[in-house]
């Protein structure tokens, strides 16, 4: 029996660590990839997740943590987004792709806003990643520029 175990949740902040323990190399290996899937046939994937059998979740975090550092208690993506004055339209491209453009766009904007995230929490989204997720993250979006503003929601 191999080790292909799946835990209920990972620790995301724990494999934020790992990658950025990671030499400049590796990091470059997993930042070159064009999609979610390209990461199966690098090693530096396998050395991010030992012993795990990467499925469509671990693909989805690796693919992305290059681009978004850890802070603890960050402010959400969503958040971000509104404050750096993201068009709507970017967001709403993101929310309507399937699988892999959806997170090709999401992390072209990672790369244009440079968010750092709480990976306790912002793990939880792309690994539940979907419509209800998706829905979430627009949501989120129009209720920090609301908020901004000081517009009643």
């Amino acid at each position: 029996m191999t080790s292909t175990a799946y835990p209920e949740l990972p620790d995301f902040v724990a494999l934020w660590e790992r990658y950025n323990g990671m030499t400049p190399g590796q990091q470059a290996e997993l930042r070159r990839a064009e999609k979610p899937n390209d990461l199966t046939l690098k090693p530096t994937l396998y050395r991010l997740l030992p012993g795990i059998q990467p499925r469509d979740q671990y693909l989805r975090i690796a693919f992305l943590l290059p681009w978004f550092a850890h802070q603890s208690n960050a402010t959400s993506f969503s958040d971000q987004c509104a404050k750096a004055k993201v068009n709507e339209a970017r967001l709403f491209q993101v929310a309507r792709s399937s699988e892999p453009l959806d997170m090709i766009q999401l992390r072209r904007l990672a790369m244009q806003i440079k968010p750092q995230v709480d990976w306790s929490h912002f793990g939880k989204t792309i690994w539940f990643w979907g419509s209800g997720t998706k829905r979430e993250l627009i949501e989120t979006y129009y209720l920090s520029q609301y908020a901004a503003k000081g517009t009643p929601a």
